[in-house]
């Protein structure tokens, strides 16, 4: 029996699926996860397909669920913004200062070249 296009396209899905997976399992790696469920989003994205293909399909969903079982999922990441002692928020601080006291700075020299550039032009002297 002969197979339509779209049976070809969801053979050759399913087969990116586990290829997808034995890659994993090679590699001793996990599934991807997102809020302790899988990544469908990520698995699809992967393997050449549309996220909806795992709803729509329950061939794949199944083989997802499978392969939850066997590789695991990947730890959630930790969103934990890493921590500054005293010393890394002292030498913020003094270059923040030092930023600041050099942007003062530029902006005086900016000012007194327009002036220069004023008298030079013009033959004119601007007293301040």
């Amino acid at each position: 029996m002969s197979l339509n296009r779209f049976q070809k396209i969801s053979e050759e899905n399913y087969a990116k699926l586990e290829t997808y997976v034995e890659r994993l399992q090679a590699a001793g790696l996990k599934l991807p996860s997102r809020g302790g469920k899988v990544n469908k989003t990520a698995v699809a994205t992967a393997c050449g397909f549309n996220r909806e293909t795992f709803d729509q399909n329950a061939r794949f969903e199944n083989r997802l669920i499978q392969a939850v079982k066997d590789l695991g999922l990947e730890p959630p990441r930790s969103t934990e913004k890493p921590t500054h002692d005293s010393g890394d928020k002292a030498r913020i601080t003094a270059l923040e200062q030092q930023l600041a006291s050099v942007r003062s700075e530029n902006l005086e020299l900016r000012h007194k070249v327009a002036r220069y550039e004023h008298s030079t032009l013009t033959g004119r002297r601007v007293i301040p």
